[in-house]
């Protein structure tokens, strides 16, 4: 395990301004496709923890769009497998309906499973889906590739792609101040920055923005706090804030290795919350969700488990925030989908959707 304060970042600092070492940091951060020789240094932003490299607008893949009119079918799985987010986009909302390899949506959040009908059947253990409003993004986290759909002919339609999105991209967000998507890559410490040319629905990826201490870690998701990024503990047993714009590294908060798997992290009130999904052995023997006010707490362990509030909850996956309510999916389990409000910092009003 990396532990903080022993990260070797000050050689890695000095050999970036060698010829060699910089040409293979280039090729770790950056997809095969894309090519940055060291006359184009001046594109790097570096600091002593993360660098922002850019890469001269890759546009992503167009792909053919049908004109026939025709509706998206229905779903035929009778339950859910492995879902790891639901959550509203647009007038629609969404599950990332992961081991059944699909992503379900419908107008109406309380459906049976059975009438909500299927975006697209072509992925590979998807976990996440953003959208502007127009453009909608899926990670297809086991292909490396995130695709693009637009509402078109009364139906869902793959209009665009992006392929070699670093491994295993696992959650993605669109932040409206920015207009950008932000794309995780959850083992090589990479966030793909995605944005839509003006006066169309053309997307390019602006940069990428790399921590080097998370490369080579399974960290599975992230959160925009501000003007800041909150990453839940991966296998390297701990948390990081980092700054938006740079993924700078400001602050670490190591926790036990019996929580360190977590799924998601997020502050809602005056509290962090945390889905553990897992320990730093992949095992869900404490598979929990947590909750501190102050994320330095969890060094010692100490934290309020609350995952009493979750009848027969199994192993808790991403929480998404939906008309002022919170939802969370959960694994191997009788239940999939809970919804819960936070008044004054207390869980009330716990029901299960699916």
């Amino acid at each position: 395990m990396k532990k903080p304060g022993m990260f070797v970042l000050l050689s890695i600092i000095c050999m970036l301004y060698c010829e060699e070492v910089c040409a293979a940091e280039l090729d770790s951060a950056v997809p095969e496709s894309v090519e940055i020789t060291l006359e184009e240094t001046e594109d790097l932003q570096d600091n002593d923890t993360s660098v922002v490299i850019s890469v001269n607008d890759i546009s992503a893949v167009q792909l053919s769009v049908s004109d026939i009119s025709m509706n998206n079918s229905y779903n035929d799985f009778k339950n859910l497998k492995l879902p790891s987010q639901i959550t509203q986009q647009g007038n629609y909302y969404f599950i990332v309906d992961t081991y059944n390899d699909q992503v379900l949506y419908a107008s109406d959040l309380w459906k049976p499973i059975n009438e909500w009908r299927v975006m697209d059947r072509k992925f590979n253990r998807p976990h996440a889906i953003a959208s502007d409003g127009s453009m909608y993004l899926v990670v297809d986290t086991d292909n490396n590739r995130v695709l693009c759909y637009e509402y078109v002919n009364g139906r869902f339609q793959n209009t665009q792609q992006f392929d070699d999105m670093g491994i295993r991209p696992h959650y993605i967000l669109y932040d409206a101040i920015s207009e950008s998507f932000f794309v995780w890559s959850s083992e090589t410490g990479d966030m793909y920055i995605i944005r839509k040319r003006p006066g169309n629905n053309q997307l390019y990826v602006k940069e990428i923005r790399h921590i080097y201490e998370l490369d080579g870690f399974y960290v599975r998701s992230f959160s925009i706090e501000g003007d800041e990024v909150l990453f839940p503990s991966g296998n390297n047993g701990y948390m990081i804030v980092a700054e938006k714009e740079t993924l700078r590294v400001k602050d670490r908060y190591p926790v036990p290795m019996d929580i360190s798997g977590m799924a998601f992290a997020k502050r809602i009130g005056n509290y962090y919350y945390m889905t553990v999904s897992t320990d730093d052995k992949l095992s869900h023997e404490n598979a929990k969700v947590i909750r501190t006010t102050d994320l330095r707490s969890l060094s010692e362990g100490l934290y309020e488990d609350v995952t009493g509030y979750f009848q027969e909850m199994r192993i808790p996956y991403y929480i998404d925030r939906i008309n002022g309510s919170y939802y969370m999916t959960c694994h191997e389990g009788k239940k999939n989908v809970y919804k819960f409000s936070v008044v004054e910092d207390r869980i009330v009003d716990v029901v299960t959707v699916h």
